[in-house]
């Protein structure tokens, strides 16, 4: 039996989905946890199969792959987990060290401080130490909440609320996507992989709160904390998230994080 090797996303944020695709059990599916750059990396060398990988790296390379336009992670309005802790307010902030761990977080950061910002770097110590030397640091999905949680930055800010606010779209920080061979060779067991995808999708919608108990036996988090910073995420990939993804990839290709805006597959359900 040839396996579909499948990238896994090992935080709380794309965990309702990966849920439903564990209590499905499917003896072809052979999964591989990593963070958002690490399975954008694995996908694009041929290591995986199939993955959730973030936005601007699928248009980024999306000659090389095949949407797969059942599922996302977007934000309809701040996320929590996407956030710039910074020691002055955000038109303030010039330099940024950045989370190693995201590529969508990053252009999006670009996209919303404009070109008066310096080139990132990358976050190469502690949060709290970096703003020593720093104006604000970008981190994402855990390593955010926590930063919720124990404070170290007088200022913070949510990226997802504020790009919502200015231009009144979600923003979709991941879609799933296939190699483009596997697209073509193995058709029928990508086929069979969207569809448990949108199962997954639709019983986490049925019955949420299995879901957060779950999250709460296997993350650092209560359930408490994980119901709301669940329901600030949606997981389909519909008309609103593309028309959101779009408005995000052509801002992003006006300030230069992106060369071409792909264009997108059209929904299927």
């Amino acid at each position: 039996m040839r396996l579909l090797r499948v990238g896994r996303i090992s935080a709380l944020n794309m965990y309702p989905i990966y849920h439903g695709l564990e209590r499905a059990a499917d003896p072809t599916l052979a999964f591989t946890d990593g963070v958002p750059s690490e399975l954008n990396r694995a996908l694009l060398d041929g290591r995986l199969d199939v993955s959730a990988m973030s936005s601007i790296a699928y248009a980024r390379n999306a000659d090389r792959l095949r949407l797969v336009p059942v599922a996302s992670i977007t934000a309809g309005g701040a996320v929590d987990s996407i956030q710039l802790f910074s020691r002055v307010p955000f038109d303030e902030v010039r330099t940024v060290a950045v989370t190693p761990h995201s590529e969508t977080s990053v252009a999006l950061l670009r996209v919303l401080l404009g070109p008066a910002a310096a080139p990132f770097s990358t976050l190469a110590t502690p949060p709290a130490d970096a703003l020593e030397t720093v104006d604000g640091v970008l981190l994402i999905g855990d390593e955010a909440l926590c930063g919720l949680r124990a404070p170290f930055a007088p200022f913070r800010t949510d990226l997802g609320g504020l790009w919502s606010e200015r231009t009144g779209q979600p923003m979709v920080f991941a879609v799933w996507a296939a190699g483009a061979e596997v697209a073509r060779e193995r058709a029928d067991a990508l086929a069979a992989f969207a569809g448990l995808l949108s199962d997954a999708r639709a019983a986490y919608l049925a019955d949420p709160e299995a879901v957060v108990a779950a999250a709460a036996a296997r993350f650092p988090f209560p359930a408490g904390f994980i119901r709301p910073y669940l329901r600030r995420l949606r997981y389909e990939f519909g008309p609103a998230e593309r028309r959101g993804l779009e408005a995000f990839l052509t801002r992003a290709r006006e300030c230069g994080e992106l060369d071409v805006v792909p264009r997108l597959a059209a929904h299927a359900a």
